[in-house]
């Protein structure tokens, strides 16, 4: 008979240590699984089916990198009508930037979020060709030493190359953002492009050249701060009024809508806002709309039914004035917002948390998109 060989003391325990370690993977695992977080079972119809009811579509952030993230996608495609193309235009972002020298282009990031726009069936809003940002512009135009000639030819070189090689792939480009906040130096911002060519005449032919490159595209000029009738939309206004009758081509205006909760305007001024802008004989874009309650002093619950009634309040502005195309959020979930980026502890500013759940935002953009006109 043959006997089976008795494992020693030291071989048990190191199967023992084996049947440990893989019982603690599994559950590990298993956590993770349970806390990943899922894509929500939202009702039906869609948001962007019941804007269309409005005349009105729907956009949001293809953040580059979230292009494979199943959750945040399910949620860009079913309930978006249009993908936006934030910070990958820039002219230096993440990747080297669209323009890391002055000779070459890196084209890597934009045409993954147009590749994924294209897959999807969803238009493009680039957002911008032109940006007086000083930390988003390349290095070596900053410390290039250019004379005004120079830059503008840069300008052209630069809205012309982008122009054509997304030519029929974008359906709006913000040309040219933020001149007039920086016109006012708010918040201590600069306008580069100004300060350094010496005036702004760096619009009109921004423009111009957009046009140029790209016929079909509609051109917005964008800013914030300016959803209200104050000193910027003022500027806005004489602008755009001014630019017409010289012939630039401008279709839109853009409002960003960086809302703070704490200070949001009203639905009525809004509406008037935006209705005297259409009877420019241009449309209105909102662009990049968040609310961000970091200073509303309230409980978390209080938080967000304060900023349910401004997402139902703006929704509703756009939809009353007539004169608004569409309506852009500047990310999904709270988790990717921008004001992480700049040291708010609790901005929560999207209609999704961390975990994907919407939030009373987002049910109250539902009750504003059904209501009856």
């Amino acid at each position: 008979m043959i006997k089976s060989k008795r494992p020693n003391k030291k071989q048990g325990f190191a199967s023992l240590g084996l049947v440990v370690l893989l019982l603690s993977a599994g559950a590990i695992f298993y956590q993770l699984a349970a806390s990943a977080p899922r894509t929500p079972k939202l009702p039906e119809p869609s948001l962007k089916a019941l804007a269309k009811e409005k005349n009105i579509e729907l956009g949001n952030f293809a953040i580059a990198n979230h292009l494979d993230v199943k959750p945040y996608t399910d949620i860009l495609t079913s309930q978006f009508d249009f993908a936006l193309a934030d910070n990958t235009p820039n002219w230096y972002f993440t990747d080297g930037g669209l323009r890391p020298t002055e000779s070459t282009y890196n084209f890597v990031q934009m045409d993954q979020v147009v590749n994924f726009a294209a897959t999807n069936n969803m238009p493009v809003q680039a957002h911008h060709y032109v940006w007086g940002e000083e930390k988003w512009l390349p290095a070596w135009l900053k410390e290039g030493d250019y004379n005004k000639e120079q830059l503008m030819k840069l300008l052209q070189d630069h809205i012309t190359t982008v122009g054509q090689r997304y030519s029929g792939q974008v359906r709006e480009w913000t040309v040219v953002n933020e001149p007039f906040t920086r016109q006012q130096h708010l918040f201590d911002l600069n306008d580069w492009w100004a300060d350094n060519i010496g005036d702004q005449s760096y619009i009109d032919q921004s423009f111009i050249w957009a046009r140029q490159a790209d016929p079909k595209s509609k051109l917005i000029i964008n800013d914030f701060n300016n959803e209200g009738i104050n000193d910027t939309s003022n500027l806005m206004y004489d602008y755009v009024k001014g630019a017409l009758a010289r012939g630039v081509p401008i279709d839109g205006v853009g409002m960003q809508m960086h809302i703070d909760g704490g200070h949001p305007p009203t639905k009525d001024e809004v509406i008037s806002n935006m209705k005297r802008f259409g009877a420019l004989g241009v449309r209105v874009y909102v662009t990049e709309f968040d609310v961000n309650m970091n200073d509303v002093k309230t409980n978390a619950a209080g938080k967000d039914e304060i900023q349910g009634n401004i997402y139902y309040e703006m929704m509703r502005a756009c939809i009353e004035s007539k004169v608004c195309d569409s309506f852009a959020y500047l990310g999904i979930t709270d988790s990717e917002t921008w004001y992480n980026y700049i040291g708010l502890a609790d901005p929560r500013p999207l209609m999704f948390d961390k975990n994907y759940r919407p939030k009373p935002a987002f049910w109250s953009t539902r009750v504003a998109l059904e209501q009856q006109d």
